[in-house]
């Protein structure tokens, strides 16, 4: 392993926690980056939310959190001045068949395909030159149009034309 690596362990709440995020706090004033892992052996955490540990250490300075429980690893890093292409070169894993973004409307380079209710009462907020596919709605006309309510019609849509097997 190319970067050196501690363990700070105890008993559940026997103060690790607020021991560790008080270190992270200093290394990180320092300048330091600091890559917290907590692990999370019966999947009960629940990450980035105010008072628990994985959002104290964040808080207190730490690069990186990652949380890893049995069946997933959640992380968080602290980051300025980044896109979306270095969010997926650098956080997804090659396995990974789809990514499927939330958000992220004025990004050039990606397809969107934009939910509109009827209830909205609104325009389409993405055009065609802004990247706009298709539409995923309960009323909209447009050129390609997925029923909202009919989730599997728009997996078959992205099985045929995006994930490649």
């Amino acid at each position: 392993m190319d970067k050196p690596v501690v363990a700070i362990v105890g008993a559940h709440n026997s103060g690790k926690t607020t021991f560790i995020e008080k270190v992270v706090n200093i290394l990180s004033s320092e300048g330091y980056n600091v890559c917290y892992i907590k692990h999370d052996p019966k999947g009960k955490a629940k990450t980035d939310t105010e008072g628990k540990d994985s959002y104290k250490v964040y808080q207190a300075g730490s690069k990186q959190v990652i949380v890893a429980s049995p069946d997933k690893v959640s992380s968080f890093v602290r980051m300025r001045d980044y896109t979306l292409f270095d969010i997926i070169k650098n956080f997804t894993t090659q396995d990974i068949d789809i990514i499927i973004v939330e958000g992220f409307k004025t990004v050039k380079g990606i397809d969107k395909f934009e939910v509109i209710r009827k209830e909205e009462n609104r325009q389409l907020m993405i055009s065609k030159e802004g990247g706009l596919v298709g539409v995923i709605t309960d009323y909209y006309q447009y050129n390609l149009t997925f029923d909202i309510n009919n989730p599997q019609e728009f997996v078959i849509y992205l099985k045929n034309n995006y994930i490649k097997r």
